[in-house]
């Protein structure tokens, strides 16, 4: 959501516009097979409690998400062994028209520059599947053309409106394989519904988890 609007004395210098593009653990989708997401409160105030203290069990890939090479390959890149600036980028938020995969032709023309982020805003956007707790199982993904083209344009990230890049049921991971395999990290299940296309700056920090081949994120876009 934006913060736009907010008194300039809670908003960060320099930037006008700040979009919350994460979505809420205990209510975002999971992905069939995941664990699901739980928090359970050990200690509670309006118990009687001093205090509240909880414990939260989730996976890696819960909500919105990093994903790594580690997630696919073998020796693949872990999430340590990416400096903290590998997380804070250039990033054009990209309409995508209709409701088929992203094609190659949905990448903008214009854009040349290498190590910038692409996220793509679809169809599942405008259905609000982020905001459904169920799974769905025909959301919009990446064509194979279109994330060849991302490498060849030297794309440090992709991102997606929903909680994969893949088409559902096709186990070979061909979008992720070419992603990973090229270095480019995968931001999945990010909420787009709000965001105007356009250039930001995209910050994803990841858990700092040794020997994580994903990892939850705070995303934000600002400009």
């Amino acid at each position: 959501m934006p913060y736009a609007s907010e008194a300039a004395s809670n908003k960060p210098q320099n930037f006008n516009e700040i979009y919350d593009i994460s979505v809420p653990l205990n209510k975002a989708p999971i992905y069939p097979g995941d664990r699901q997401f739980s928090q359970e409160w050990m200690e509670r105030m309006d118990k009687g409690d001093g205090y509240n203290l909880s414990a939260l069990s989730l996976g890696s890939h819960a909500g919105t998400h990093l994903d790594f090479p580690a997630h696919l390959l073998e020796g693949g890149k872990r999430q340590e062994e990416y400096h903290p600036g590998s997380f804070i980028m250039p990033a054009e938020v990209v309409c995508v028209p209709g409701d088929g995969p992203v094609l190659p032709g949905s990448l903008p023309e214009s854009w040349t520059e290498s190590g910038q982020a692409l996220l793509f805003k679809t169809g599942n956007s405008r259905r609000n599947l982020m905001h459904q707790a169920s799974f769905s199982d025909d959301f919009i993904s990446l064509s194979v053309q279109a994330t060849r083209l991302c490498v060849a344009r030297e794309v440090r990230l992709v991102g997606i409106d929903y909680i994969s890049v893949d088409e559902y049921g096709d186990n070979s991971l061909p979008v992720h394989r070419t992603l990973l395999e090229n270095d480019i990290l995968i931001l999945e299940g990010i909420d787009l519904a709000a965001v105007p296309c356009g250039r930001y700056t995209l910050i994803c920090l990841p858990l700092k988890i040794e020997g994580a081949e994903a990892s939850p994120v705070r995303a934000v876009l600002i400009r």
